[in-house]
């Protein structure tokens, strides 16, 4: 691909590696040619533009009588003699006094050719002179263009080239072979180390290896030349310092593709001031991103999340609202900065009223079912009380109908304490230095920074650079949640990087930046939890994955911003639990409890937080120890929301650890006292689900019933989904302790879309279980068969053991006993293995779509196992290929035309999704 150095002429180049297929893009480019006149092949360099338009014209060429001709313009940078290099490529000999372009008009007119233009990126403005006038002064000729980015005409259709796709290194590699990455690797390295091939010791060393370079061909043939004197762990070992080991090819190779690098400057020195200043600071995004976030992150006057093109600020309406504080100054509090604290209107920095002692004996309700009080020490701070930062999130201080005009922001409830306790200072400046606590009543002044050096840039700034860039393809434009978003190669990134911190502070103050932006949305998602965004809120926040972590570590790496990072994990609770990401929740958890030990109403959340996230992992001892911590914390703080949010897990600890008269004991006190002013009405829904839960599993389906009908109610007054599916699912199990199959079933099902919805992977799970065992009740033991082997494939990336549960090993052993008495066996493992070989969505939408009941009498074939619907003809073809026919032989054999076998096999790779013929022969295998 993008790194060989094919034999250079005029016409077709003369390939002298192999050619790692591209079937999508050819196909489309194929297409794309037999419509229009000018086709552009757009991407960054080294992606392999040449060489795709090269395999493009070599299928079009008999649809051009006067043949295919190639200009190489990488070497040329006059623009004037762009027309003569054309003019060369074709042969042609002009010694007219014509000016030289309408001299090549000329003489093409008549003429039916391909003219593919090479590298026109820096020649943009000649090129598409040259397309232009070939366009309006002839019928027969056609464009193929190969640039960074687009020429401008209306007439150009474009084609984007992106790199390789490469699979997930530690998912499965099983068929590692049918990703063009990884077979190109292979083929490159085979060049130097004779007898290399994937294996599957290396396949996910390969695999990561083409990940960590973004798919990009260049990077990857250049990568496999280092084969030459280190093996692929060493290779990836070093991959950190890319440019240095990236950095020589063929010596047969043009002077742009001896190094990564060079193609990379070449791409900066085409954009203008603004271009690389937004590339500069673009490259702190690790991952995708939107508008909005580019806007936030590079203008100089950034705004608020809610102030975006298409996005209003979430209501506050998934947390109760609180009241004054017992004993207390009523203040109202607004929200400041966000590495700062909160404001009150008595004019403060500080809470206007004292808190708990730090030091001293708590006392907690009797825990893991115990019958007697437990009594916490909680030591004093070495050196003396130690100030608590006041960093209350606005999704804890909620508008109060009561509290001044227009819905003023309150304080949650306080508990009076003893004389002598140090009240909060705002947050240490984020350039590291303490900021001293003020009298009260004083405003906060920081320290001013240095002014950034550089243009300012404004919104609309970055809006036109951002388009400049996607134009260069130094930015790839992509659909997303919520419209358009962009995305920036790792390479490219790196190279932004570079640039970016060659003026001093300027990185650490962009990253702050982002940082900043991040949260303040992260807070915005979180108050719109409880509502009818979910899906939506979902989708955003796992495409900004990359660009979270990036927040979250460089708060958690730079002096003075950890409270932030334990701000924003915390926060970022209902993403760890709902979304099925407990295990990398935990893991910045850890980082920020550690780095922030203070006593502050962050590290209260935090510690219920990674106690509920150690519970969905299986750690009970260190989510109880959590979970009595933050109960403890949150007690000392007067802090009645943390207080009940940890609750919450305790009594979860208790239900998951099968003490269910204990479980049922709590939620039932916890539910009977009802909602506290600032709890989150997420929990306060999930506290009736586990009261349900409990219910459901003593046998009590009637009153089981009753309390998911309350909750039901809450959640549709707010047109919440993720809760709604777990108390769909609790209704759907209730109704099968009564044996009431069709509303089990129709809830089940209801629960199961919710939570594809907001990709509730374990949710999906349970479901299916509970759909497997009422399908075997129903007697659709087919149906049955092919839900456990989806239900078995999703536990596998939980835990195959479905965590040890008795209740759930029960049940599923129960429906798979049932289901081989009335299949056979044979028969159960073949719908079993179809159930596994099915993707998440897929797999939901058999559960949503297959009927109930079975049909007696209705014989299928066995490809009818699959919604795939192949023609008799193309299952013959697949058949054929599966036996290893090539496609001549398959003509052969059919008394076909081979054009006619080829394109049965192309027609049949689409259908199923494929890229190679060995897929083919691997699911007709599946299917006898």
């Amino acid at each position: 691909m993008g790194g060989s150095a094919p034999r250079r002429d005029h016409h077709l180049p003369v390939e002298t590696t192999s050619f790692v297929d591209r079937r999508g893009e050819l196909t489309q480019g194929r297409e794309l040619l037999a419509r229009a006149r000018l086709v552009t092949l757009t991407g960054p360099g080294g992606v392999g533009k040449t060489r795709l338009a090269a395999r493009i014209a070599a299928r079009v060429q008999r649809a051009f009588p006067d043949g295919v001709r190639f200009v190489h313009l990488s070497g040329l940078h006059d623009p004037a003699l762009v027309p003569l290099a054309a003019a060369d490529a074709l042969g042609l000999h002009d010694h007219s006094a014509q000016p030289p372009l309408d001299a090549l008009v000329e003489q093409v007119r008549e003429r039916r050719l391909l003219l593919v233009v090479d590298n026109c990126e820096h020649l943009a403005g000649a090129c598409a002179q040259l397309a232009a006038a070939l366009l309006h002064g002839t019928e027969g000729v056609r464009v193929l263009a190969t640039s960074r980015h687009r020429l401008g005409l209306t007439e150009e259709h474009l084609l984007e080239v992106r790199p390789l796709p490469v699979p997930d290194p530690d998912g499965d590699l099983s068929a590692a072979e049918g990703y063009p990455a990884l077979t190109l690797f292979a083929d490159r390295a085979a060049a130097v180390v004779p007898g290399f091939r994937l294996t599957p010791d290396n396949r996910a060393s390969v695999a990561r290896l083409c990940h960590r370079l973004d798919g990009l061909p260049l990077a990857i043939e250049l990568a496999a030349v280092r084969m030459r004197v280190l093996d692929v762990d060493r290779l990836l070992d070093r991959l950190d310092d890319r440019y240095r080991f990236l950095t020589t090819g063929s010596p047969a190779a043009l002077p742009r593709h001896q190094t990564l690098r060079a193609a990379v400057a070449w791409s900066h020195d085409l954009c203008t001031a603004p271009e690389q200043l937004v590339w500069a600071r673009l490259s702190v995004l690790a991952g995708s991103f939107d508008l909005d976030t580019a806007e936030a992150v590079c203008a100089d006057d950034t705004r608020e999340p809610g102030a975006g093109r298409g996005r209003s600020p979430a209501p506050a309406e998934a947390l109760l609202p609180g009241g004054a504080c017992a004993g207390g100054v009523p203040g109202r509090a607004r929200p400041d900065v966000v590495s700062g604290g909160a404001r009150f209107e008595d004019g403060s920095g500080e809470r206007a009223l004292p808190v708990q002692a730090l030091a001293g004996t708590v006392t907690l309700p009797p825990l893991d079912g115990g019958s007697r009080n437990v009594a916490l020490s909680v030591p004093a701070p070495a050196g003396g009380p130690v100030p608590l930062p006041v960093m209350r999130p606005e999704s804890l201080i909620t508008p109060s109908p009561g509290n001044g005009p227009g819905g003023a922001l309150t304080r949650p409830p306080c508990v009076q304490g003893p004389e002598g306790v140090t009240l909060p200072p705002p947050l240490p400046d984020p350039a590291g230095s303490a900021t001293p606590s003020p009298a009260a009543g004083a405003a906060v002044t920081r320290p001013a920074r240095p002014a950034r050096p550089g243009p300012a840039l404004r919104a609309d700034d970055v809006l036109d650079a951002v388009a400049g860039l996607v134009d260069k393809s130094v930015l790839c434009r992509e659909p997303g949640p919520g419209g358009v978003r962009y995305r920036m190669l790792d390479t490219l990134r790196q190279f932004g990087l570079e640039q970016l911190r060659r003026t001093a502070g300027e990185e650490g103050a962009v990253r702050r930046r982002q940082r900043d932006w991040t949260l303040r949305w992260v807070e915005e998602c979180e108050r719109g939890w409880f509502g009818p965004g979910q899906p939506e809120t979902v989708a955003r926040l796992r495409a900004d994955r990359d660009n979270l972590r990036a927040a979250l570590d460089f708060s958690l790496a730079t002096p003075g911003e950890a409270l932030a990072g334990l701000r924003l994990a915390g926060t970022l609770w209902f993403y760890w639990h709902a979304c099925g990401a407990p295990r990398e929740g935990l893991y910045w958890l850890d980082r920020a409890l550690a780095a922030n030990p203070e006593p502050t109403p962050e590290r209260a959340r935090g510690l219920w937080v990674a106690g509920l996230l150690a519970a969905a992992t299986q750690d009970f001892p260190r989510g109880r120890r959590h979970a009595r911590d933050a109960l403890a914390l949150a007690r000392v703080l007067g802090d009645a929301a943390e207080a009940a949010h940890a609750e919450y897990v305790i009594g979860v600890l208790r239900l998951f650890g099968d003490d269910l008269p204990g479980a049922l004991r709590h939620f039932e006190s916890t539910v009977a006292r009802g909602p506290v002013p600032g709890q989150h009405l997420s929990v306060v829904g999930l506290d009736q689900v586990e009261l349900a839960c409990a219910l459901g599993f003593l046998g009590e389906a009637d009153r089981a019933v009753e309390v998911c009908e309350r909750a039901l109610g809450l959640c549709e007054r707010h047109g919440e989904q993720w809760v709604r599916s777990y108390v769909l699912r609790m209704l759907a199990l209730a109704h099968s302790v009564r044996r009431d199959w069709a509303p089990a079933e129709r809830h089940a099902r209801e629960a199961l879309r919710l939570k594809l919805a907001v990709h509730d992977v374990i949710g999906i799970a349970l479901t299916l279980d509970l759909l497997a065992s009422i399908a075997t009740e129903r007697g659709a033991h087919r149906h049955a068969a092919v839900l456990l082997g989806g239900a078995d494939r999703v536990w596998a990336d939980i835990d195959a053991a479905r965590w040890g549960a008795r209740t759930l090993n029960s049940a599923r052993r129960d429906s798979e006993e049932r289901a081989c008495r009335a299949l056979g066996r044979d028969a159960f493992e073949r719908a079993h293995r179809r159930g596994g070989s099915l993707g998440l969505a897929e797999l939901v939408g058999h559960a949503l779509q297959e009927p109930a009941r079975p049909h007696p009498g209705r014989s299928r074939a066995p490809h009818d196992d699959t919604p795939v619907r192949l023609t008799p003809r193309e299952t013959e073809v697949a058949r054929l290929v599966a036996e290893g026919l090539a496609n001549q032989q398959i003509a052969d054999r059919l008394v076909i035309a081979r054009r006619t076998a080829e394109g049965h096999v192309e027609r049949i790779l689409s259908k199923l999704g494929f890229s190679n013929r060995s897929q083919i022969a691997a699911w007709v295998t599946a299917q006898r």
